[in-house]
């Protein structure tokens, strides 16, 4: 039985997973590319949404998605306002 794609192609795939794995260790088990802890951890499906919020009160809407080099789709930014409205739905 062969192979589903030639040798350079499963090198090429070998060499992206072993850059993402690389990427998500260096993220300190479950920190920051500086060694930081987070604040929270969600665990999420494909199709969810996740609203980021940052320190000026604005935010972006993201849907998660099947992609495991980028995973987030953005959706749309939020003011303040349509985040409080998020917040509400999910009490």
């Amino acid at each position: 039985m062969t192979a589903p794609y030639d040798d350079s192609t499963q090198k090429e795939w070998k060499e992206r997973k072993g850059k993402i794995e690389g990427y998500y260790r260096e993220m300190g088990q479950v920190g920051t590319t500086g060694n930081e802890k987070v604040s929270s951890i969600i665990i999420t499906k494909s199709g969810d949404k996740l609203v980021i919020q940052f320190s000026d009160g604005d935010g972006i809407l993201y849907e998660i998605i099947e992609d495991l080099v980028s995973p987030l789709r953005m959706i749309k930014t939020l003011s303040n306002d349509e985040i409080e409205k998020f917040k509400k739905l999910t009490k």
